[in-house]
């Protein structure tokens, strides 16, 4: 449990599209680096154990890594 308390899941929302590329549309993060109500549904996960805990959440914009 220990070190479930270090992990952050990214979770991406991706457009598939059989001709051309397929595009993120948006991503979630939960974990110990999320923020805000995110951040609290990872609190409550980790608080009861072995018990759904669902929530909805808004996608958050998808940062374009830095090229060299």
């Amino acid at each position: 449990m220990k070190l479930l308390q270090k992990v952050s899941l990214m979770i991406t929302v991706m457009d598939y599209d059989k001709l051309g590329s397929n595009d993120a549309i948006g991503r979630c993060i939960l974990g110990c680096s999320a923020t805000g109500a995110e951040l609290r549904h990872w609190m409550d996960m980790l608080a009861s154990p072995r018990r759904p805990i669902a929530q909805w959440h808004t996608l958050g914009p998808v940062e374009e890594p830095e090229k060299p």
